[in-house]
């Protein structure tokens, strides 16, 4: 049972991040300026939280390994566009998808309140 939650809390847990992450590189390849800048690196960081919420809420007793396994999957994803220039969106966009979104789902899959689950 705990193996089939790990699984579905990185699965969700990916799926979010990359619908989020495809909304927020739509919206910063329609505009541009500095407004749009912080509004996505603020986005990033509410995706990482959000994310690693959802997921540690799915793994229950399993969210530390969940956590690593989330954030080292965006982390390897992430450096893989970034080194074979791969995606259209601009380099200050991965790097910030590096600094800020990993570390956010890592904190909150660390960080999110236990629940006592009875299986």
């Amino acid at each position: 049972m705990y193996l089939f939650r790990s699984i579905a809390a990185v699965l969700l847990g990916w799926v979010l991040f990359a619908t989020a992450s495809m909304v927020i590189v739509t919206l910063v390849m329609a505009q541009e300026g500095p407004v749009i800048i912080v509004f996505a690196l603020v986005s990033l960081i509410i995706t990482g939280l959000v994310t690693g919420l959802l997921a540690a809420s799915i793994a229950g007793s399993n969210r530390r390994i969940v956590g690593y396994i989330l954030a080292g999957l965006v982390v390897l994803a992430t450096l893989t566009n970034l080194l074979l220039n791969l995606g259209a969106e601009p380099v200050w966009y991965k790097v910030g998808t590096l600094v800020l979104t990993a570390p956010s789902i890592l904190f909150m899959c660390l960080r999110a309140p236990q629940k006592s689950v009875a299986n």
